[in-house]
């Protein structure tokens, strides 16, 4: 699929061993619990941007399905309903979180809700995490690159990025992450720039593109463009955003932080729409997942290529090791510390959080191989999953001033999670009418949002009669 010179092979080469290296010379570094877990609270301004806004590009080979399938229509459900949920984050949630001095999503559950709703919010808050899509995205790559099956490039992919992640903990993530973040800005920006050059502007895109690519809406129905509106929310109750919050210097730092990503962000999803447009605009019939790289193939040089592939690469290994890191945090500290050893040293707790990752990588590289169909329909299962049983009961935890019960929290994050496992269920494998017609997002948020309110609202008067 793609020609590669000895000076792309080495650029490639050359940022692999950057990234083991990291991990190597970090690995000292981290000495405590702390230190391993959140970087010892000191992220400064360019290393919370840079990890920040890396680890969010991770899905780079789905935005290349949809954008390549629909232009335009990337930008407002990969891009625009992002940025709304970015800002509302910066704005209103950042500086808690910092000041909160927690570490994880479900410490923030058991504060709120007790700790049934930390048991419950650890396994959502894993599941949440599993870097499934951008695994098989990492497959894609190591299947494009080097001819192999996708099952071998999931494997090579996954392992890769779990071993300087082991070796350096959370810091080693952080300076990968910022050295992927100069990559894939680079990369991606040169694609559109050679592309300009190579094929041509606007004139080029408009006479051999769909005329639907070029409108928001696109050809789907808006019940479906707001599906992912509700699943860009889920940002309020992303666990890697949670963790650079608290992994930040200060609150200004994280607040500062997010609304100069939202800037970065916004010149990065342009720029992938736009090459989705030129890549379906000059390829008619190729598979949406490769998009990108056909466009790099035909309009680089040698040298560049290799610097383009790299980016791509570092867009997805950004994102991989900061949600194996994530997910195995999950582990150690809400599971192993929190429940079924209270009494573990630091130590234990790092060397937990290091099994975490290695059984992560195993655990996500195992589904990636059982769920590589597509990349989207995977995407939008687990963000719709997330968005219904963690995203009500959160929220309603940072902003209500009322009282909150334990059994509010618990039934609202239970309720949202069945009634949409029961629409998935009953469109997918039961074939039921009315829940093929339904998108499970919209009843599960109902659901949640409705049983937190009864309950709460029985659980008090319940206290309030006791009291009397």
């Amino acid at each position: 699929m793609i020609t590669l010179s000895s000076l792309d092979i080495l650029v490639i080469v050359l940022y692999i061993a950057a990234v083991i290296l990291i991990g190597i010379f970090t690995r000292k570094t981290a000495k405590n619990e702390e230190s391993f877990l959140l970087a010892g609270r000191r992220l400064t301004l360019p290393l919370f941007i840079g990890a920040l806004v890396s680890t969010y590009y991770g899905g780079i080979i789905g935005v290349s399905e949809i954008s390549y399938n629909s232009g335009l229509y990337n930008w407002l459900t990969q891009g625009i309903f992002w940025y709304i949920s970015y800002i509302i984050f910066a704005l209103f949630l950042a500086v808690r979180l910092r000041k909160s001095n927690q570490y994880t999503l479900p410490d923030q559950l058991d504060r709120f809700y007790g700790k049934t709703a930390r048991k419950i919010g650890l396994i959502l808050n894993f599941l949440n995490v599993l870097p499934l899509v951008y695994v098989i995205s990492l497959g894609v790559m190591f299947q494009i690159l080097f001819g192999i099956p996708l099952t071998w490039g999931i494997i090579l992919g996954g392992t890769l990025s779990m071993s300087y992640t082991l070796l350096g903990g959370f810091l080693a993530d952080v300076y990968t992450d910022l050295l992927q973040f100069v990559l894939m800005c680079v990369g991606v920006a040169l694609l559109i720039i050679f592309s300009y050059a190579k094929l041509g502007g606007w004139e080029y895109l408009i006479s051999h593109a769909p005329a639907t690519h070029f409108t928001l809406k696109g050809d789907q129905p808006w019940a479906e463009i707001l599906i992912w509106g509700f699943i860009a929310m889920t940002t309020l109750v992303d666990p890697n955003f949670y963790q650079r919050c608290y992994a930040a210097k200060s609150p200004q730092v994280a607040r500062k932080g997010i609304l100069l990503s939202v800037l970065f962000w916004m010149m990065f999803d342009l720029c992938t729409t736009f090459a989705g447009i030129y890549a379906r605009a000059t390829f008619s019939d190729i598979d949406p997942k490769h998009a990108y790289i056909h466009l790099a193939n035909l309009v680089f040089p040698a040298g560049l290529k290799g610097l383009y592939i790299t980016g791509m690469l570092a867009t997805i290994m950004s994102t991989v090791d900061s949600y194996f890191f994530v997910a195995a945090t999950t582990l150690s500290r809400d599971l192993y510390q929190k429940l079924l050893s209270p009494n573990a040293s630091e130590k234990q707790v790092v060397w937990v959080t290091k099994l975490g990752i290695l059984f992560t990588g195993i655990f996500s590289i195992l589904l990636g191989l059982y769920f590589n169909d597509s990349i989207k329909l995977v995407w939008k299962f687990f963000g719709s999953l997330m968005a219904s049983s963690l995203l009500v009961p959160l929220l309603i935890g940072f902003w209500y001033r009322g009282t909150k019960t334990h059994a509010a929290g618990v039934s609202s994050m239970c309720s949202g999670l069945l009634v949409g496992a029961f629409f998935y269920a009953g469109n997918k494998i039961f074939h039921i009418p009315w829940c093929a017609a339904t998108p499970p997002l919209y009843p599960a948020m109902g659901a949640s949002l409705l049983a937190f309110v009864i309950v709460n609202s029985l659980e008090t008067r319940v206290s309030r009669r006791k009291t009397i």
